[in-house]
């Protein structure tokens, strides 16, 4: 902690508030446009994906060990002033994410370690569901298989039938999102770093 400095901070606040602007605005209108059955995947994915990208970019400009779980700290607490109200959901699955880039991060800071930090950020979705359903809802691993797999059904057009192949297709998709926002945020954050002397 003593490394940090004022301005590792303002970043930390500054990527935070962006992830968590993407959060809450882009979120907001993604629930109103899309279909209910969206909200087990797509939508997910889609908010998943820009903010690991925007925290794993961050860290090129705080570049402190903890600064990526930082930024998810400071976008779950803007969370909580969403319109929708307070989740308990979206709560954890956005730290959680912070935790598992950070995990990562913690052993090396490089392209292959922001691709895996970024694939397992966004694949932590899937466990998520099961969990926060168990925990919030008392609903057992049956019902929110089945559901999850009625709702992929429709996503994918597969047959319900189908419904490992379709959990898997639903977590490759998962971890290739993760993988190309944490690719992305390597480029897009290094060359910027770069640009600006860093």
């Amino acid at each position: 902690m003593s490394s940090y400095t004022t301005r590792s901070w303002v970043t930390i606040g500054l990527f935070g508030a962006l992830w968590g602007a993407v959060e809450i605005v882009l979120g907001s209108y993604l629930h109103l446009i899309l279909p209910p059955q969206a909200d087990t995947f797509l939508i997910g994915v889609l908010l998943g994906g820009i903010g690991v990208a925007v925290a794993l970019t961050g860290r090129h400009f705080a570049s402190n060990r903890g600064s990526v779980f930082f930024i998810s700290v400071v976008t779950a607490l803007l969370k909580l002033l969403s319109p929708g109200g307070i989740k308990i959901g979206p709560l954890v699955a956005i730290l959680a994410e912070g935790v598992l880039m950070e995990a990562v991060l913690w052993v090396a800071s490089t392209r292959w370690t922001f691709l895996l930090g970024g694939a397992l950020a966004i694949a932590w979705n899937l466990p998520h569901k099961f969990i926060m359903m168990r925990l919030l809802f008392g609903k057992g691993f049956t019902q929110v298989f089945t559901k999850m797999v009625q709702d992929g059904s429709q996503t994918l057009g597969l047959d319900v039938s189908a419904a490992w192949l379709i959990l898997a297709v639903l977590l490759l998709i998962r971890l290739s999102v993760g993988a190309i926002s944490g690719w992305s945020a390597w480029k897009l954050g290094g060359a910027v770093a770069r640009r600006l002397g860093r």
